[in-house]
């Protein structure tokens, strides 16, 4: 019941209450999610809506914390608020989540917005924007067609291929953006410029495919000119077709796009990257491991998935400190990057839990490649301020389509591998049944 206040009439109390009434009805009908938490988390409101979205994802099965439901998810959100450093104002703003995939109908992408409206209350307003972010992933295609379109014409190299795929015209666009002659190219396939680098060699043949099936396609890869520099290159092919549907040969685009590559690399470390070790974050990992289920159904190739958690991690943390913790989780990251292929990914799902994602790696590839991570974690000297730390992990892998056809599948069987090997006695490998 509300205390009246020097100044105040029952009149101004019962307005106060009337308001206080609406605000909680607006609320608890918003189509949005809303929470009250206070500074360490703890959720003092939430309305339907937030309980419909996040209790599927809660561990516990409640909504006594949010930062606790979201450990796994965004464990970022916890010291984004721990760290805020002013008495009001936005602590974050649309910031966002990605979901485990589950029911189509169900949202797999959240906007997170944390508004500190006082030193112990937080308002947190959580919106599905799966649908946003689809319609993101369709337009980045057309986005590099346009640009490609509207660069200045020395920007690019413009020539054509025949229906085989192989170039039968050459200009001096060509020749002035590759430094490739006529007698150069003549008879050859785009792998020609394709720098050592990249993994494009294997792709070349797909990339036609999906010119084929769509009319155009672009692809961004590491290129390399005549005389050997290399230079990130944007390839935009589109079909020509006769009248009777039959593709007749190719016209392509071929543009130096390595300064916009610079600048768009920095925000995207931003974007995909977990703030602590470096390693990709969850929503980067869901991203390219979709995509590239696709690409191993396509051409029928394996897709591996390796599941690594730190042994007794929590044990670190309890004796040395969080910080000790931290530098361990980067230099486990360090340690598995150097193991790892460039086409490779290593993300930080949540805690001291990560997931490799190696396409093109069969069964027998992906274990090899968890056993060499083991052994240079193993064999790795960890150090914090003079104290020497042994750290282990533990590794579950598991290979599409043994395992399942969607990323989903192949996770939930990597998972399962994992707990056999921690079952076993830690520091080592299991694969899938």
């Amino acid at each position: 019941m509300a205390m009246a206040h020097p100044g105040e009439s029952q009149g101004d109390l019962a307005a106060l209450a009337a308001e206080n009434e609406e605000l909680l009805t607006f609320l608890y009908m918003s189509p949005a999610s809303i929470l009250r938490i206070d500074a360490a988390g703890n959720v003092a409101m939430a309305n339907p809506k937030a309980a419909q979205v996040l209790m599927p994802i809660s561990r516990t099965g409640s909504l006594d914390n949010l930062f606790a439901v979201f450990e796994d998810l965004a464990p970022e959100l916890r010291s984004m608020a721990a760290t805020f450093a002013h008495e009001r104002g936005y602590i974050c703003e649309n910031h966002r989540i990605f979901l485990p995939t589950r029911k189509q109908q169900e949202p797999n992408v959240l906007s997170c917005s944390m508004l500190r409206v006082a030193q112990d209350c937080t308002m947190v307003v959580l919106t599905d924007i799966s649908k946003v972010v689809a319609q993101e992933r369709s337009l980045k295609q057309t986005e590099s067609w346009l640009a490609a379109v509207y660069s200045a014409v020395n920007d690019f190299a413009y020539f054509s291929l025949d229906a085989t795929g192989r170039i039968d015209s050459w200009n001096q666009s060509g020749q002035r953006q590759t430094g490739f002659e006529r007698q150069d190219v003549e008879g050859a396939t785009l792998r020609l410029f394709c720098h050592p680098d990249s993994d494009f060699t294997a792709r070349a043949d797909e990339q036609l495919r999906l010119t084929r099936e769509s009319g155009w396609h672009v692809e961004e890869l590491w290129c390399v000119t005549r005389d050997g520099r290399r230079y990130w290159g944007q390839l935009l092919v589109a079909a020509l077709e006769e009248i009777d549907g039959k593709v007749s040969g190719y016209s392509v685009v071929l543009r130096d796009v390595t300064e916009r590559k610079l600048s768009i690399d920095k925000v995207k470390e931003l974007l995909t990257r977990d703030h602590l070790t470096g390693a990709a974050n969850r929503g980067h990992f869901f991203d390219v491991g979709e995509a590239e289920v696709v690409r191993a159904r396509r051409l029928r190739q394996p897709l591996s998935v390796v599941m690594l958690d730190a042994d007794h991690f929590k044990a670190i943390n309890d004796n040395l400190g969080h910080a000790a913790g931290d530098h361990v989780l980067k230099e486990l990251v360090a340690c598995c990057q150097g193991v790892l292929r460039a086409i490779d990914i290593i993300a930080r799902l949540g805690g001291e839990e990560f997931a490799l994602l190696l396409p093109s790696t069969n069964a027998h590839g992906a274990r090899a490649t968890a056993q060499r991570i083991r052994q240079a974690v193993e064999q790795h000297a960890f150090h914090f301020n003079g104290v020497d730390i042994r750290c282990t992990v533990s590794l579950g892998c598991a290979t599409m389509p043994g395992a399942g056809d969607t990323l989903d599948d192949v996770l939930a069987a990597a998972d399962k591998a994992l707990y056999r090997a921690k079952a076993a006695g830690r520091n080592c490998v299991a694969s899938q049944d």
